[in-house]
């Protein structure tokens, strides 16, 4: 079995183990389990024509299948399921706003997983891996860790709705779960740091159990058989709707695939950025090893959601959690798939682990992506403000989607007017500072010519303008991308080397 899961999911070359693996995918479904009744909540009745038990059921078996293509055939350490941001969208925004019957509205989900199915196939799916510049994705990485953040005070009531004026304020401080929730979240931040195994699950753990005590709510189940209970169950799709009025489905299914794709795609490289998993090529392009398989999972599992009730599948943020706790491959995106699997009869005894177990995780997950922005040449306005757009807008806006799209928007207009117009124009060229590490025969900056050629730079003192990385070997080089262009000019004059 040992030797099976080595060649299968490269435990070793990547420095784990089936032990890691399996605390990591833990981690990971418990901090994402909340998604089973929630997306009930959201999609069955009175929304739909379906029960709350099968959504739950659709949502754990399209959960599992997504998490499992993803590990299986991607080694990749992401979990996925239902997007809440769409299931909301599909509840409230289709059905409830514009009048859509909801079997039309799933037929529209189901026509999404195809054309991102159709996509990763024929691999155009990578064009949204590369169409982002690789700032807009550093700054996502952020964006999302304030938004984790974000979620994760507003599960705990310690922000909480205001006024008009000031929209959000601290919540109230007399809450005893509040406290235990912020105990809990300084018991996983102190065991995270003297690296203690499991500590991301013995939190978790810790605060269920005083949470289950001083409210006195112990599970009163703990194992339900999933029965199907409603009769609409095997009429979720309905394409006979979308062919009598097309008109009126196109933009849902449009609005779903565009937030699919650029959900996926910012997700999966800010995670696959948080595990060292993600790649450099020659071309300076930074792209994620098999992210065709992570849209194709994506793409099948939602189709699948669609037929059994549910919203469409994404790559869920909450895999960090796994991430952060060691996990490397796909084991651990397998092993998610089994608790999804396992869920469907262990439903009672999860859906009574409390929030304020699960919040912790989320702001200790967010603290640790914030280490990216030293990353961004802040003092470049042209790099600063689509970088800044993007993680502020994510967070405020509550949409991921949204912080890229205001990044790209932003980055594609400041190119074109921050660009060097007159040749006596002083040349302000972005130099990627990251990749000017000190190594022998490597690139020589000079700093009053900001002009790169080639030489030696060894036991030199770094200069304190040009810090050197902060990351591991494996983000080595990370900053390089289309939109940060390096000039190797000739240049006689004095070097600075680094």
């Amino acid at each position: 079995m040992g030797g099976w899961l080595e060649r299968t999911f490269k435990l070793r070359e990547r420095g784990t183990n089936a032990r890691a693996e399996f605390r990591a995918g833990t981690a990971t479904f418990l901090t994402m389990a909340y998604i089973l009744l929630l997306n009930a909540e959201i999609l069955g009745k009175p929304h739909t024509g379906l029960e709350p038990t099968d959504v739950v059921i659709g949502t754990a078996v399209s959960s599992a299948l997504g998490s499992f293509i993803v590990g299986y055939f991607a080694n990749l350490p992401f979990g996925l399921a239902p997007g809440l941001g769409l299931s909301a969208y599909l509840s409230y925004g289709l059905i409830k706003g514009k009048g859509i019957p909801w079997e039309g509205a799933l037929t529209s989900a189901f026509l999404t997983g195809a054309i991102m199915t159709v996509l990763a196939v024929t691999h155009m799916s990578n064009l949204a891996m590369r169409f982002i510049p690789v700032t807009i994705k550093i700054a996502t990485v952020i964006g999302m860790g304030l938004l984790l953040t974000f979620i994760g005070m507003q599960t705990i009531d310690l922000v909480v709705a205001a006024s008009d004026d000031s929209l959000v304020k601290l919540g109230p401080l007399d809450r005893p779960e509040l406290w235990i929730s912020l105990g809990g979240l300084l018991l996983q931040a102190t065991l995270t740091h003297h690296q203690i195994r499991g500590g991301v699950v013995i939190g978790i753990m810790v605060v269920t159990l005083i949470m289950w005590a001083i409210t006195n709510q112990w599970p009163t189940r703990i194992v339900e058989l999933p029965i199907e209970k409603s009769p609409a169950f095997k009429e979720a799709t309905r394409f006979d709707l979308i062919s009598d009025d097309p008109g009126v489905y196109t933009p849902g299914v449009l609005a779903f695939l565009l937030v699919g794709v650029f959900d996926v795609s910012g997700v999966m490289f800010g995670l696959a950025h948080l595990a060292g998993l993600h790649r450099e090529e020659d071309n300076g392009h930074v792209t994620v090893p098999k992210s065709e398989w992570v849209f194709f999972a994506a793409g099948v599992s939602t189709m699948v959601a669609a037929v059994l009730g549910c919203s469409p599948i994404i790559v869920h943020i909450e895999s960090a959690a796994g991430i952060k706790e060691g996990g490397r491959t796909g084991l651990t995106a397998c092993v998610v798939s089994g608790w999804f699997l396992m869920s469907l009869f262990f439903a009672p005894l999860l859906g009574s682990i409390p929030q304020e177990a699960t919040a912790p995780v989320v702001i200790l997950i967010g603290a640790s992506m914030m280490g990216q922005a030293s990353e961004i040449d802040w003092k470049q306005m042209r790099i600063a403000v689509p970088a800044f757009l993007t993680l502020s807008v994510m967070p405020f806006t509550f949409s991921i989607p949204n912080g890229i799209a205001f990044g790209l928007a932003s980055n594609l207009i400041l190119h074109f007017t921050c660009r060097k117009w007159f040749a006596d124009e002083p040349d302000n060229d972005d130099v990627d500072y990251e990749s000017l590490q000190a190594s022998n025969g490597g690139p020589v900056l000079n700093q009053s010519a900001a002009t790169i050629s080639y030489g030696t730079a060894e036991n030199q003192t770094p200069s304190p303008k040009m810090p050197r990385s902060q990351s591991s070997a494996s983000f080595e080089g990370f900053m390089r991308s289309p939109t940060l262009v390096l000039r190797k000019e000739a240049y006689s004059g004095p070097r600075m080397q680094l």
